[in-house]
């Protein structure tokens, strides 16, 4: 299986930093520092999956040494959803159920039209 996980606010904190700044990345959200090391130990594939890479080679220098120092490996990096993506983890996706459009969870405040 194929796993993105989005890095800012999912496994890593967010830092409220301005203007954002590619090289800090904030401590490890440990629930999710733990699912990773454990997708990885069954033997799943784990992908980062933010808008960082797309800001150059250094914004993935950076989260390859932080992927190093908490995962104790570096794992691919990308912004670009593919087919061989099984499942994502973001804390601002909004879920839906396949082919109907029903949403199942996520923050909606101001979003969801009336039915």
């Amino acid at each position: 299986m194929v796993i993105a996980v989005d890095l800012d606010g999912t496994l890593a904190h967010t830092l409220d930093y301005q203007p954002f700044d590619r090289c800090m990345i904030g401590p490890p959200v440990e629930k999710m520092l733990s699912r990773v090391k454990f997708w990885l130990a069954q033997g799943h594939t784990v992908i980062i999956f933010t808008a960082r890479a797309d800001m150059g080679f250094e914004s993935k220098f950076y989260i390859k040494e932080w992927c190093r120092n908490y995962i104790g490996q570096e794992l691919p990096i990308t912004n670009e959803k593919t087919a061989d993506i099984d499942v994502y983890f973001d804390d601002l996706a909004v879920a839906v159920e396949r082919n109907t459009g029903r949403i199942l969870g996520g923050c909606l405040e101001n979003l969801e039209e009336e039915t």
